[in-house]
């Protein structure tokens, strides 16, 4: 069959005037006057907000908009939060239950659970190809996530501790261990290794060990052995030493100001650095030089991905196509700003949150990022999430106890 060059080109044109059209008239409205109390206006906000992201037995839905699916780390985010306040912990319990239902045969954890067709979602607002399937790869370019796996294990060690459930925990030791194991065998000279697309921030193109999957997999180590010495029956065919992998990743990682996005690329990455201080990886000198090094290069009222912004070879090439190659550098992501203020209130140095208040209360919602004006990101291909669990759990972290890890 002979394609006809000319009609793919005016297919092309008429798809990006429908997608320009489609977010053109999604506006924020401003619904809010003068709030007096913002912190519990918002923080009421944020807890309503996770409660409302659900469907059938799927909690802790990502957002309402493009990202309706249960993702395992805006699932794990929101559940920081929510252990800071103590709050909801039978979501994180269902959350944890659906996951492990949910494993792969190998023992990978699920990039998302929801829906199977996340292109035609983000392209056209159709949802095809049924519900509640686990899907274990990036839309983009088939990747498979490094850092589903630590979360699993963190949040089941963080719900334990809370909760003292025995029995719930002991329904999932199998998956437990075979999670663990998976994460053992795919770590090359003791960091966990990914390609491409494997970590949170999807548009920055590079293999190899990141910061981000890398601090979750040495806490993570942690957490495993906390649970075995509770639970015999969690037992792994793997030995691995939490501090003989501190001593590898400070080594891979940390600059003398800050730890890399990458061990080959010397830039400063927010919320990894922000989750090392609040995971207790980092001793207290370390930690004030992290902060002191943000502080005194960010421009900024929302701290941004990364300092600086990350170069442009490193930058997913497709994303020029459709103008979206700032999608992490250009955009004020609120979650990193909010773990990094976590991390600072876990430090007790001073804080504001203020600019997340005040557009929060501004349009009565949680967005995904905002753009240098502190308002919504608005893109006419991709505008920012509208109810954002992660946004609202990070928050809920950032006002709440930062001292239970």
């Amino acid at each position: 069959m002979k394609i006809n060059k000319r009609n793919v080109i005016i297919l092309v044109i008429l798809l990006l005037i429908f997608l320009y059209l489609k977010n053109k008239r999604f506006n924020f409205k401003v619904i809010n006057g003068n709030i007096k109390d913002k912190r519990l206006y918002c923080k009421n906000l944020a807890l309503e907000t996770i409660h409302k992201n659900r469907r059938d037995d799927l909690m802790i839905l990502a957002g309402n908009r493009f990202y309706s699916d249960m993702w395992t780390r805006d699932a794990f985010i929101t559940s920081l939060g929510l252990f800071a306040h103590k709050k909801d912990l039978e979501l994180i319990k269902s959350v944890l239950a659906k996951q492990s239902k949910n494993i792969r045969e190998d023992g990978l954890v699920p990039l998302r659970i929801g829906k199977k067709n996340y292109i035609t979602k983000i392209l056209f607002n159709i949802e095809l190809g049924g519900d509640n399937i686990p899907i274990y790869k990036d839309d983009k370019v088939f990747s498979e996530p490094t850092d589903s796996n630590p979360q699993f294990i963190i949040t089941s060690w963080l719900y334990y501790k809370f909760t003292k459930n025995k029995n719930f925990i002991k329904s999932i030791k199998n998956e437990i261990v075979s999670v663990f194991d998976y994460m053992i065998k795919n770590t090359e000279n003791g960091l966990l290794q990914g390609k491409y697309f494997h970590s949170w921030y999807d548009t920055f193109a590079f293999n190899g060990p990141d910061l981000f999957s890398n601090v979750l997999y040495l806490y993570s180590i942690k957490c495993f052995e906390n649970l075995k010495k509770i639970f015999p029956e969690i037992n792994s065919i793997y030995t691995t030493s939490y501090i003989k992998i501190k001593n590898i990743f400070m080594e891979k990682f940390w600059n003398g100001k800050y730890l890399k996005i990458n061990p080959n690329i010397d830039v400063m990455e927010t919320a990894g650095n922000s989750l090392a201080i609040l995971l207790n990886i980092l001793n207290n000198k370390q930690s004030k030089s992290i902060i002191n090094y943000i502080d005194s290069n960010n421009i900024h009222k929302v701290t941004p991905v990364t300092i600086p912004k990350m170069p442009s070879k490193y930058l997913w090439l497709p994303g020029y196509i459709v103008g979206m190659q700032g999608y992490h550098n250009d955009r004020l992501w609120l979650w990193p700003h909010n773990i990094y203020n976590a991390a600072k209130n876990k430090l007790t140095y001073s804080y504001s949150t203020d600019s997340i208040e005040d557009v929060t209360c501004k349009y009565g919602m949680f967005f995904e990022n905002l753009n240098y004006k502190i308002e919504p990101y608005v893109h006419w291909f991709q505008n920012t999430e509208i109810n954002f669990s992660e946004s609202c759990g990070s928050y809920l972290l950032s006002i709440g106890d930062t001292n239970f890890f």
